[in-house]
C-alpha cells in the first residue's frame, strides 16, 4: 500500500490556494489535509490536523512565512514546511531556513516541481533550486569573510591620511590635489585599504577607520 502524504496549503490568494487544493488532490499519494489563507488561521489548523507537510507563502497578510514556520516548529515539529517566496532572495532564503523551514521554492516554479519538493520534504531532505543554492554559498563564505577579526591588519600612515580625506567627503581627483599624487595612485591606495580590510567600498572603509578613531579630527 502506498504510503500518503497529508499536505496544507496557506496562502492569501484564494485563486492560487484553491488551485493547489485541487491539483494536490489528483496526486495519488498526497491528501489535503487543509488550507488556510493567515499565518493565524494556518497555526490552528495545522496543530489541529497535523499534516506532513506544510506549504506556506512567504506574504501572509498577519504572520508572514518565516514567523508561521517558527511558531510551527516549536509546536508542530514533525511538520515539514515548505516556504513559497520570490527568487534570488539570499537574505529572505537564509532567514527561512533558520526558521526552520526544509525548502524553498519561488512561486514561477512548476507544480510538479512542488510536488517532488513535498516528496523529499516527507523523506527528510531539504530543497532549494542550484541558482538559490548559488546565492546561499556567497553568503556563507561572505558570513565567514566577515568573521576574519579585521583589528589584525594595520593601516599606513598615507592610507589613514587617503582614507581621512575620503571621510570629508573628497574625491580621488581632490584628495590627490591635497596629497600632491596622481589619482591613480589614490585609486590604488583605495583598493589596497579595502582589500586589507576585506571590506567592499570607500563608505565601508570609512566607517571602520571612523568606528576606531583612526580618521584625523577634521573627518
Amino acid at each position: 500500500m502506498t504510503d500518503h502524504i497529508s499536505v496544507f496549503i496557506v496562502d492569501d490568494n484564494r485563486l492560487l490556494r484553491e488551485g493547489l487544493v485541487s491539483m494536490m488532490e489528483e496526486i495519488p499519494d498526497f491528501i489535503v489535509s487543509g488550507s488556510a489563507e493567515t499565518g493565524s488561521e494556518a497555526l490552528k489548523h495545522i496543530k489541529a490536523t497535523n499534516p506532513d507537510v506544510a506549504v506556506i507563502d512567504i506574504g501572509l497578510p498577519d504572520k508572514d512565512g518565516i514567523e508561521v514556520t517558527e511558531k510551527l516548529r516549536q509546536t508542530c515539529p514533525n511538520v515539514k514546511v515548505i516556504i513559497l517566496g520570490m527568487p534570488d532572495l539570499t537574505e529572505e532564503i537564509m532567514a527561512c531556513i533558520e526558521a526552520g523551514a526544509s525548502g524553498y521554492m519561488h512561486k514561477e516554479a512548476s507544480f510538479d516541481t512542488l510536488v517532488e519538493t513535498i516528496r523529499a520534504a516527507h523523506r527528510g531532505e531539504s530543497f532549494c533550486s542550484p541558482q538559490m543554492a548559488n546565492s546561499l554559498f556567497s553568503r556563507v563564505a561572505e558570513l565567514v569573510g566577515n568573521q576574519v577579526p579585521r583589528e589584525d591588519f594595520q593601516l599606513t600612515s598615507r592610507e589613514l591620511e587617503i582614507i581621512s580625506k575620503v571621510a570629508q567627503g573628497m574625491s580621488n581627483k581632490e584628495v590627490a590635489t591635497a596629497c600632491f599624487i596622481e589619482v591613480q595612485t589614490v585609486k590604488n591606495h583605495i583598493h589596497n585599504i579595502l582589500d586589507k580590510l576585506q571590506l567592499h567600498n570607500r563608505f565601508e572603509a570609512v566607517n571602520y577607520a571612523r568606528e576606531r578613531n583612526l580618521l584625523n579630527p577634521k573627518s
